[in-house]
């Protein structure tokens, strides 16, 4: 495993519980198709859920993870879609259940953030990839439970 670097670290205690509020507040979109289903951190849609797992053969779990807006920090376009095709070309490389997704703000006080949901991949190999896009956290969730929020620093 990786030693932990200053920069993995970069949260004090009120920007944690300030991006922890937001993150539990934002819609993580998933696209099947025609549909776009929504999910939220701590509740489970069980219908939603059921054509996610269907559309992307998910058994053990799923998880969502975007590389826009490092830290979040917001990122030109040019770059947060950079970061977009580096997440893909990795996805295509090592995993084929995936599909495109969005975390979505219901406010509009930040920008919609595309990344994939992923199915049954390794964990420690999904976490290394929000550790390589500079990622705070990212969601996931069992199938048949809640989603929730992986912190990565």
């Amino acid at each position: 495993m990786k030693p932990i670097s200053p920069e993995d670290t970069l949260l004090n205690g009120s920007q944690r519980k300030r991006l922890d509020t937001v993150y539990r507040k934002a819609e993580y979109r998933v696209v099947v198709g025609a549909r776009t289903l929504s999910f939220r951190v701590g509740h489970y849609d069980a219908e939603a859920e059921k054509v996610l797992v269907q559309h992307i053969a998910a058994r053990r779990d799923w998880s969502i993870l975007t590389p826009c807006n490092p830290r979040s920090q917001e990122a030109t376009q040019e770059m947060n879609g950079f970061y977009y095709h580096e997440l893909r070309d990795a996805l295509a490389a090592r995993n084929s259940q995936w599909v495109a997704a969005i975390n979505h703000d219901p406010l509009g006080s930040w920008q919609d953030e595309p990344g994939f949901a992923i199915a049954d991949a390794d964990v420690l190999w999904v976490r290394e990839l929000g550790r390589r896009f500079k990622q705070n956290a990212y969601v996931a969730a069992k199938v048949g439970d809640a989603l929730r929020l992986v912190w990565l620093v």
